[in-house]
């Protein structure tokens, strides 16, 4: 009897842990259904489906391992209560001190990245792409999962391919 309820206890945690939600969903909850903001996410269903390749033909990258679920929101400062920096500020100060930003050498970059992991394997990346101008679009695509990343250049130009196609 005892090792039938130990069981039945180890069964439901693992099942909670996992169901459970990243500490990052915040962003997306307290966000969606607001004026101006749309969004939508690919689970892994669909992403097993998918083969994501970053890069150029000639210098071709993927991520590799497992991928759980790529969200995305777009936000039009037009049609919202906040300006595009103020919005992206509010997103970001959503993340736990856990999350690291990315420094990117890239001085002129319209994008933060924002990762959970170590140095070369993570669990989540955020891209907050901004614009030059207060009252442009600005976008969020998040990746979930267990992953290493060969060139976060190149995850950062799939992230605004998301953008583009908005």
């Amino acid at each position: 009897m005892k090792k039938l309820v130990l069981t039945f206890i180890l069964a439901f945690v693992v099942a909670f842990l996992a169901n459970a939600q990243s500490k990052s969903d915040k962003i997306y909850d307290v966000f969606s259904g607001k004026d101006g903001v749309s969004n939508f996410s690919f689970s892994k269903n669909m992403l097993d489906a998918i083969d994501i390749d970053l890069g150029d033909d000639d210098d071709e990258r993927n991520v590799t391992g497992d991928l759980h679920k790529i969200r995305f929101m777009s936000y039009n400062p037009k049609k919202g209560s906040l300006n595009g920096p103020e919005f992206t500020e509010k997103a970001v100060a959503m993340l736990p001190s856990q999350y690291k930003k990315y420094e990117d050498d890239d001085d002129d970059s319209d994008a933060e990245i924002w990762l959970l992991g170590g140095k070369k394997k993570f669990t989540e990346c955020h891209l907050f792409i901004t614009n030059e101008n207060d009252n442009q679009m600005r976008f969020i695509v998040s990746f979930f999962g267990d992953f290493n990343v060969n060139d976060l250049d190149g995850l950062k130009k799939t992230g605004k391919g998301f953008s583009d196609e908005e």
